[in-house]
């Protein structure tokens, strides 16, 4: 048995980024999978912006004790979240900000990056409003996906398994169902 964490960083909660967490966390279940729900915006731990003097020394507060407690917990986090602005959502930002911390996450050997979230799986799945074929071809597909891959997850030391930017999604779900379908657990 896994545990799975999905953090889903969309404000509208009728939203397809939920939609796309039901069906993951259904079909996890499905395998028999433990499955816990983060809501960004909607959360009991709400994390204002970051802000502090010194990198070395920060308070470790009972929102990141929550946070980080859910992620040790979880052998596989998967991301959830509309593509805006060529980035990911800021309060996603902010979350990893937080929560994936010098000493938890990571820490510096001889100078250089050690992750400390070794054996956990990373799985992305985003959305955006024009074709695919767009975010392909202007180059925004692969910049996410390195820079989630290179200076997030492997940083960290887990292992990005599954990257989806999913485009066309369009407030008439003209293909929401066919992109429900590629969603596998």
């Amino acid at each position: 048995m896994k545990r799975t964490l999905l953090i889903v960083a969309n404000p509208r909660r009728n939203s397809f980024s939920f939609a796309m967490a039901e069906q993951y966390k259904k079909l996890a279940l499905a395998k028999g999978n433990e499955v816990d729900i983060i809501d960004l915006y909607r959360e009991k731990y709400q994390q204002s912006f970051l802000v502090f003097e010194d990198a070395t020394r920060r308070e470790v507060t009972p929102a990141m004790k929550y946070y980080q407690q859910k992620i040790t917990n979880a052998g596989e986090l998967v991301f959830i979240f509309p593509y805006w602005w060529g980035s990911f959502p800021a309060i996603l930002k902010n979350f990893i900000d937080w929560n994936f911390s010098r000493g938890f996450a990571f820490h510096y050997v001889n100078s250089k990056p050690e992750g400390l979230l070794k054996g956990k799986e990373v799985k992305i799945f985003a959305t955006c409003g024009a074709p695919s074929f767009y975010y392909r071809i202007t180059g925004a597909h692969s910049r996410l996906k390195n820079m989630f891959k290179k200076q997030i997850v492997k940083f960290c030391g887990m292992q990005l398994t599954t990257f989806m930017l999913f485009g066309g999604v369009d407030t008439h779900a003209k293909n929401t169902e066919r992109i429900l379908q590629k969603i596998k657990a």
